[in-house]
């Protein structure tokens, strides 16, 4: 329990005050601990208020037992006012020893009544989770109680903070905390708190803010408000609640973070399908220890998938990282395949046909230039060991006949050869004699310069020793205006050494003048 003092009205300017420890705290102008500059007729110290204990507020003791221990004391001028819940206001300089004791709600005034604070108390009630035993915590228990705190290591509505050690493992106790909004500080927060005397802000917690240890990751605990937000727009489906690892407690937590929950029993079973996640992105959530079975399950395989243990450190750390969703497997059909590349408006295209004497009444079939293995092994024929490269003749007719067939269907296609607009193309039975094998090297290239001369290393350079005159007018008029400045200068020095010349001649003269006088 802190004893604090806040201004009645809280669009005052006025300053809280929280008393963390015992002890006598001066009210009045700067040098008091209590800092008064509203009203004129307060004091330089004003008045006194005295803690003679400060006790935790337990489950069997009242809020009166505990009055007693604060007294106000007034040392001013213009007097120090208590309205109590009554509404009848008191003076505290009539009292005996110009003193009274003070409780929750009064409201006390200084001076001429400008400076109005609430007087009430704080409850501080730790819950401790951790694995130690009680008789191993006697140093946190005393920090806590020198404060007016109080430690359980139950969890409960009352609970105002939770105190853990560093590098803890997430467990459900833990996870229960989380779900109630509970800050979630470790234990050194305690010690900041017993050695403040009075503050006017209580002491922020956010950088003692503990790292959790889930399933091997370490994770960064977020502050509660952090954590609402950190899943908005998200649709998580989730199994069974008996798969995941935390159960029910897991669908708690995502709804606690701003996702929305849908099982994929109904997802799956519904008429609308994916018009779920028409404004929310839609995950599937995987259980910790399962295989991902969402890849192979109808309308599953389109969404995004996350593991059960990815998501806890994304609500716990308030942020979810995408590296961390897996994005669904894209089919790829047979039309995406790149069988055949078609270029339009190429220089040259052109299809490459080979004649072979089949038969003795110079019945020749056109091979095509696209074949697979099977039909070369069928068409290709073998060369002689002698330079007279001779063709022999294919016993198999059916097979050729079947080949001229597949030449017909292949013809209707767009060429599947691409070639440079430096290639020029050549007749191909033009070579050949009558009994020679045909020169398939029909292509050459144009009377092009070598790869290393200075057009093709500068393209862009029309005469390549030429010096570049990209911008010379305006570097000409840059040089113009240069001279004419330079030019203007000189002109205004001269004048101003001429001026200051002719001023120095006239002053000269007038004293010359004078002298004669």
């Amino acid at each position: 329990m802190v004893w604090a003092l806040f201004p009645a009205d809280p669009l005052s300017g006025e300053d809280k005050y929280y008393i963390f420890t015992k002890g006598t705290y001066k009210v009045g102008r700067k040098g008091c601990e209590v800092i008064i500059d509203k009203d004129k007729g307060v004091s330089r110290i004003h008045a006194e208020i005295v803690i003679d204990e400060i006790t935790p507020l337990s489950d069997l003791q009242t809020t009166s037992s505990l009055f007693s221990s604060v007294r106000i004391r007034d040392c001013s001028k213009y007097g120090t006012f208590i309205n109590r819940n009554v509404g009848l206001k008191e003076k505290v300089h009539e009292f005996p020893k110009k003193e009274t004791n003070l409780k929750d709600g009064d409201l006390v005034s200084f001076g001429t009544g400008n400076a109005t604070y609430r007087f009430c108390f704080v409850p501080l009630i730790f819950y401790l989770y951790c694995s130690e035993s009680f008789q191993g915590n006697h140093p946190l228990q005393d920090k806590a109680s020198s404060i007016g705190a109080r430690i359980t290591y139950y969890l409960s509505e009352d609970c105002t903070h939770v105190l853990v050690d560093q590098l803890l493992p997430l467990k459900e106790g833990l996870l229960e905390a989380i779900i109630a909004k509970k800050p979630i500080v470790l234990k050194s927060w305690v010690e900041l708190l017993a050695g403040k005397g009075i503050a006017p802000n209580f002491p922020g917690w956010e950088s003692y803010a503990p790292t959790l240890i889930i399933e091997g990751v370490s994770v960064k605990v977020a502050d509660p408000r952090t954590r609402e937000i950190c899943l908005k727009g998200y649709t998580c489906l989730l199994k069974s609640a008996q798969m995941y690892k935390f159960g029910n407690k897991l669908q708690c937590l995502l709804e606690l973070a701003g996702a929305k929950i849908v099982a994929i029993e109904e997802f799956c079973l519904g008429s609308q399908g994916l018009d779920h996640g028409e404004i929310n992105q839609m995950v599937c959530v995987i259980p910790t220890g399962s295989a991902d079975k969402f890849a192979h399950v109808g309308k599953l395989s389109l969404l995004s998938r996350v593991n059960e243990v990815d998501l806890l450190c994304a609500v716990l750390s308030g942020h979810l990282d995408s590296s961390k969703l897996i994005s669904p497997c894209v089919l790829v059909s047979s039309s995406c395949s790149t069988d055949e590349t078609v270029v339009e408006d190429s220089d040259v295209e052109m299809e490459t046909a080979t004649s072979v004497n089949a038969t003795a009444n110079n019945c020749s079939t056109v091979v095509p230039a696209r074949l697979n293995k099977e039909e070369i092994s069928m068409v290709c024929l073998p060369v002689s060991s002698d330079n007279s490269q001779t063709v022999h003749s294919v016993n198999n007719n059916d097979g050729m006949r079947r080949k001229a067939e597949k030449v017909d269907e292949i013809e209707t296609r767009n060429c599947d050869v691409l070639y440079s607009q430096y290639l020029i193309s050549s007749s191909a039975f033009g070579s050949a004699a009558n009994n020679e094998l045909l020169n398939f090297k029909s292509f050459r290239k144009r009377n092009i310069q070598s790869g290393n001369s200075f057009n093709n290393l500068i393209p862009f350079s029309k005469y390549p020793y030429k010096e570049s005159d990209h911008g010379n007018d305006e570097m000409i008029e840059s040089m113009k205006e240069e001279k004419k400045r330079k030019q203007m200068e000189a002109i205004a020095e001269d004048l101003f050494n001429s001026e200051k010349s002719r001023r120095r001649r006239m002053a000269g003269s007038l004293q010359r003048l004078l002298s004669r006088g």
